[in-house]
């Protein structure tokens, strides 16, 4: 979503004679009760108090006015005047002053306001500033927040921040009623009904400023970071529409409870801790050898994904690790970070090998990195190479010190992105999802066959299936006989446009459930803004903790066998 700029450069003259207004016109007349103004492109005369300034530079280049109203409760008593400083006739104004606007009648971007205007003071005010207008969000059905369009409001419920995407680049946080927002397939039911329902109770909390990557950046707390989940309530601000969102642009300081606080690690018991962890496009190619590569841009920035990426899973201290987003030049992405955990454990971890049917030609691939001191593996390790899949599952038997084995099969399904134009499209689960249906089906066949080859029914498949909880890909797992050790749909490793969810999941066969002894999701990562990531090219803060080290939260698995 781009953030609006308003681009006027007419300098401020003198309306022509035969333009003039015949009289003042209430701002509720020139807001109307529909979506545009009725009045665009006339020029009006407005009275009224300033009840937001932001007429600075790094500001919206303009103030917000209220009159006393007009008795129609239908249309909106604020209106925008774009009126920015740089312009050395404008009058600067302050919140409280009562002042007179003729210009013309304009929509720019959703937001009815008033152009190239002429401002002057006047005494003996008719009108205070207003108390602001108490509203709860989000507002009846039947009622368009559009009539509140411009005005001073308060609203005094506790609202969840649902995404920071847009924090570092534009200044604002989405904040949601009744808590954070989940991705319809997550929630299940009518999913048309679910994403209406979330772009209703969703609002912007913006800074007030047409900035882009504004430094220093709003909202963000002690530890130089604003997680989803967090709260705010009683936000009192200018109530605006612009872009197809609504936002409030503050006139009082947030005040922001720190709700979701950055956890500890997980304990999932069991004598062995299996992770899944998306390792965000590890690649050695760089950017700036290959624009076709996904990782990196510089060493720099590879140094630094590196880093943090071995500060969570050490941190994890896992017995495997199955990893997803490693480059596809054979073992080579794989043996590089190996390598780079082994000079930080002593040489603790070894990894399976590249099968030899192969892992597919997407450009990304999946990895098995296990503890040498607590499994081995048992035979040679398999990959699914049906035309069905893109990126083949890895699947490795392996035998603890006791004897017991099982068998790990890591995972990357389809994503939900690069939509073709037709077939495959989206109904409502991203499209692709008939292809990773396909795959689901594909995978419950791997496994049966996994087992009869490797002797052990003890299956765990896990990884990014880029599928929400109660999607049809999911479904297809389950009635193939897999079982989910976590049964909610609120559980969430990721956060797309606001909405969370859990793309990353583990199922075990039925001899193996009973051998589950936790299944957690560390939020280091799908919480946080993603301006804290190794890119320096987003002025992200030189430092190798783990806290958005990827993109997707890390899962983990406890198991004793």
């Amino acid at each position: 979503m781009n953030k609006f700029f308003w681009l006027w450069a007419i300098p401020l003259l003198a309306l022509p004679s035969q333009s003039q207004p015949q009289s003042q016109t209430m701002i509720g007349a020139v807001q109307g009760r529909e979506d545009k103004s009725p009045l665009v492109g006339k020029t009006v005369e407005i009275l009224g108090v300033v009840t937001g300034d932001f007429q600075e530079a790094n500001q919206l280049g303009g103030f917000f006015m209220q009159d006393g109203g007009d008795g129609d409760n239908a249309t909106s008593d604020g209106l925008f005047v774009y009126a920015p400083l740089s312009r050395k006739t404008t009058l600067d104004v302050q919140v409280g002053n009562y002042v007179a606007v003729q210009g013309i009648v304009e929509e720019f971007n959703g937001q009815t306001q008033i152009g190239r205007p002429r401002v002057r003071p006047l005494a003996g005010a008719k009108f205070k500033v207003p108390q602001p207008l108490p509203l709860n969000w989000p507002l009846p059905q039947d009622i368009s927040p559009e009539r509140y369009e411009s005005m001073l409001v308060k609203i005094a419920q506790t609202l969840t921040v649902t995404s920071n995407y847009e924090l570092s680049r534009y200044g604002t946080l989405m904040l949601s009623s009744g808590g954070r927002l989940f991705s319809p397939g997550s929630i299940g039911g009518d999913l048309k009904k679910n994403a209406q329902e979330n772009a209703r109770r969703a609002l912007l909390l913006d800074d007030a400023s047409t900035k882009r990557s504004p430094q220093p950046l709003p909202y963000l707390n002690a530890l130089g970071t604003r997680r989803t989940g967090d709260t705010v309530a009683n936000l009192t601000g200018i109530l605006t529409e612009s872009f197809e969102a609504f936002r409030l642009h503050p006139t009082d300081t947030p005040q922001f409870v720190e709700a979701n606080p950055r956890p500890a690690l997980p304990a999932v018991g069991g004598t062995l801790k299996i992770a899944s962890f998306n390792l965000h496009n590890y690649f050695t190619t760089l950017k700036s050898q290959d624009r076709q590569a996904r990782g990196a841009a510089t060493e720099t920035d590879k140094a630094r994904q590196s880093a943090k990426l071995l500060t969570a899973v050490r941190a994890m201290n896992p017995d495997i690790l199955a990893c997803i987003e490693l480059e596809n030049n054979g073992d080579k992405a794989l043996f590089d970070f190996l390598g780079k955990l082994n000079e930080a454990t002593n040489g603790a971890y070894d990894a399976v090998e590249e099968p030899a049917a192969g892992l597919g030609e997407d450009e990304i691939r999946v990895g098995l990195i296990y503890k040498k001191a607590k499994v081995k593996p048992q035979g040679a390790p398999k990959s699914d190479t049906s035309a069905v899949f893109d990126r083949a599952p890895l699947a490795q038997t392996f035998t603890t010190p006791g004897g017991a084995a099982f068998t790990v099969v890591v995972n990357h399904f389809k994503s939900k992105g690069s939509c073709p134009g037709n077939g495959d499209v989206d109904e409502g689960e991203g499209c692709w999802n008939q292809k990773r249906m396909a795959q689901a089906a594909q995978l419950t066949k791997f496994i049966f066959q996994l087992k009869q080859e490797s002797g052990s029914p003890n299956v765990l498949t896990l990884g990014d299936y880029n599928a929400y909880f109660n999607e049809a890909p999911l479904r297809i797992l389950r009635e193939g006989g897999l079982l989910s050790p976590r049964q909610s749909a609120e559980d969430y490793s990721f956060s797309y446009d606001g909405r969370a969810g859990s793309l990353d999941h583990a199922f075990v066969t039925p001899e193996l459930a009973p051998k589950v002894t936790g299944v957690a999701v560390w939020h280091i990562n799908s919480d946080e803004p993603d301006f804290l990531d190794y890119s320096v090219d987003k002025a992200a803060p030189e430092n190798a903790d783990y806290f958005r080290s990827s993109d997707h939260d890390p899962l983990l698995i406890g198991l004793d066998l």
